[in-house]
């Protein structure tokens, strides 16, 4: 395929799909654009460059910067009423630039770029259309692979705005049929708000306040002094600024604050994450998030940026209204002292804390707590928490540091910790059918940025399994190991530890497993176009998969989350087919082949299993 062939597999653009829906409702479209014209300009104004990937109205899953674990989410999530096939356009002009395809992570994605200096991603695709769909399969057929990362340098498939570029699906690691969809800057990568390019839903519907947490610091991190809840009984409306009846008691010490928060988007159920807060103390502002912009790499800053140790064990986020120790994330506006407040030198013994949450649509939710400086005190949670760090080893943020113990060895990276770390390195006794000794590394309730070298010394396994041998890991709490990687070399069992917790070595010598998926419909099994297989592993995860038909390699599509692969008839099908009816006897109507599947894990366990397979 030339790379400068032109890709218009579907020209119909959203002006021209408006034009011919508003021939069958005229009144009902006329209605529709006054609306939007009146009350949401920026919606209309996308359609100036980049237009809404599906045939709906903006409607979010998930909006920019949602809180997951261990990142931002970096795009937003579409809508697409659990149904997976609905057409994905091309938002703008623009070459295609990126294609990948990968088990987890975002499925099938395709990435644009356009002449205006950004590019935009689709993510979670059940397929591809057009000249691109052709182009994969011919690769994945060449190189013999399902997963693939293509970095297109030089033009590749042209594509224009409107176009149909695939179909909508639950690809990847999706917890459910949508399309995932970002804009970025396509010099630097950093991902913006699509917001910013007037992909705005509908939307007039306050964010709330539930909760807020008021916190002392430490050395170490934060002590949690009180918990605030929001409710109608708890709070007065006051000039649409929500006043908290309780007047908050403080010691003349240096505090910081902390909110449980949320948006609504659709209807006021449906929970979603926070454009923007801020915090003002007596009417100056001392701290405010606002999500516009971030880069990849500062994304797993959010475990710096919330409560990580309260989330750990309540399931909820508590956004910090400050700045704490090692968090770099780039979306913060704050005065000198990074939000924390020290009421030690204020001049007056009251005062006023306002919380400001709004959404892009600017609707604002306004709370402010009253608060009181009382005399000065023991503190007996910091005198506590200075006795439960006594003879504790340190850890320090921004420096390469050796923890060591007998049989075992780690050496965290600068970037390894946001913060202070007191921890202790215990030897507990081996668990059964692992290989080494125990160690528990501080508490999983504490978080990791960047993951840390470890070595460990295993004993007591047989000779000739070291290539077997991997890392396992639990959070301490229970039994259950799972796979941390990790290889044999020079005695000791090497990786990277993503956590603090507990680590010691495993063994591996067990292949995966799979089974043939039966529809419980005949009828449906005689029709399908396709075969489906589970295939599962015990501990380290399947790393490699191939099926080949009467020896011929054949494309499997592999489902990570439902452990599953599938086999969608192709060209292959019908070569082998007519291949078999070529030198068998006419009269034998029935036609089987052998299907083939070989699975490889992550320690080399080879599962090779043959299935005799009809084909009609």
């Amino acid at each position: 395929m030339q790379s400068s062939a032109t890709y218009h597999p579907h020209p119909t653009s959203l002006t021209s799909a408006k034009a011919s829906a508003s021939k069958a409702l005229p009144s009902a479209n006329l209605f529709l654009f006054l609306f939007l014209f009146l009350f949401f300009p920026s919606f209309l104004s996308a359609q100036s460059y980049f237009r809404y990937p599906l045939d709906s109205l903006p409607n979010l899953v998930s909006p920019f910067g949602g809180l997951r674990d261990n990142h931002f989410h970096s795009g937003i999530d579409l809508r697409t009423n659990g149904h997976e096939g609905l057409p994905v356009y091309a938002a703008a002009d623009g070459v295609i630039s990126r294609i990948k395809i990968q088990k987890g992570g975002y499925g099938k994605a395709i990435y644009i770029e356009h002449p205006n200096g950004y590019s935009t991603v689709y993510g979670h695709l059940q397929a591809y259309n057009g000249p691109v769909a052709d182009w994969i399969h011919q690769y994945q057929y060449i190189n013999q692979t399902f997963e693939f990362d293509k970095i297109f340098l030089k033009p590749f498939l042209k594509v224009k705005k409107g176009d149909t570029i695939g179909w909508s699906g639950n690809s990847g690691t999706s917890s459910g049929p949508h399309l995932h969809y970002e804009i970025r800057d396509t010099k630097t990568e950093k991902i913006k708000n699509p917001a910013l390019f007037g992909l705005v839903p509908i939307d007039t519907l306050k964010p709330t306040i539930f909760k807020i947490h008021i916190y002392k610091f430490v050395a170490e991190g934060l002590l949690l002094k009180k918990q605030i809840l929001v409710q109608p009984k708890t709070t007065l409306l006051r000039d649409s600024i929500w006043v908290l009846k309780d007047t908050l008691l403080v010691d003349p010490d240096t505090y910081g604050f902390g909110i449980e928060t949320y948006d609504y988007i659709h209807n006021a159920k449906d929970e979603k994450g926070i454009y923007e807060y801020a915090l003002k103390l007596n009417g100056t502002p001392t701290f405010k998030h606002t999500l516009n912009q971030f880069a990849f790499d500062e994304s797993k800053y959010i475990n710096a940026h919330i409560d990580y140790p309260w989330y750990r064990i309540e399931k909820t986020r508590i956004q910090k209204c400050f700045i704490d120790d090692g968090n770099m994330f780039s979306t913060y506006t704050t005065d000198v002292r990074k939000g924390r407040i020290s009421f030690e030198s204020m001049q007056s013994q009251t005062g006023e804390l306002l919380f400001v949450v709004k959404d892009f649509n600017k609707n604002t939710y306004y709370l402010k707590c009253l608060y009181k400086i009382g005399a000065p005190k023991p503190d007996a949670d910091r005198m506590a928490y200075l006795k439960s760090i006594e003879g504790k080893q340190m850890l320090l943020p921004g420096k390469s540091q050796l923890v060591q113990g007998n049989g075992i060895v780690i050496k965290l990276d600068p970037k390894s910790i946001y913060d202070t770390v007191y921890y202790e390195l215990q030897t507990l006794f081996p668990q059964k059918d692992t290989y080494s000794k125990e160690y528990s590394f501080h508490t999983p309730n504490v978080p990791i940025q960047a993951a840390f070298d470890i070595a460990i010394e295993p004993s007591g396994f047989a000779p000739g399994l070291e290539n077997k041998l991997v890392l396992a890991y639990s959070n301490g709490k229970s039994d259950f190991l799972r796979s941390a990687g990790g290889t044999f070399d020079k005695g000791w069992v090497r990786g990277k530890g993503a956590n603090f917790g507990n680590y010691c070595v495993a063994l591996d010598t067990t292949a995966p497993t799979i089974k043939p998926i039966r529809f419980k419909n005949p009828e449906k099994e005689n029709d399908t176009a396709r075969w489906d297989f589970e295939i599962k592993d015990n501990f380290t995860g399947i790393s490699k998969f191939n099926a080949y038909l009467n020896e011929n390699w054949i494309l499997l599509d592999y489902d990570l989350k439902n452990q599953q692969i599938t086999y969608y008839f192709d060209e292959m099908y019908t070569l082998v087919k007519q291949s078999i009816q070529q030198n068998q006897n006419e009269g034998n109507l029935q036609i089987f082949a052998d299907l083939k599947i070989i699975l490889e894990d992550a320690k080399g366990n080879i599962l090779e299993k043959h299935f005799p397979m009809e084909l009609r």
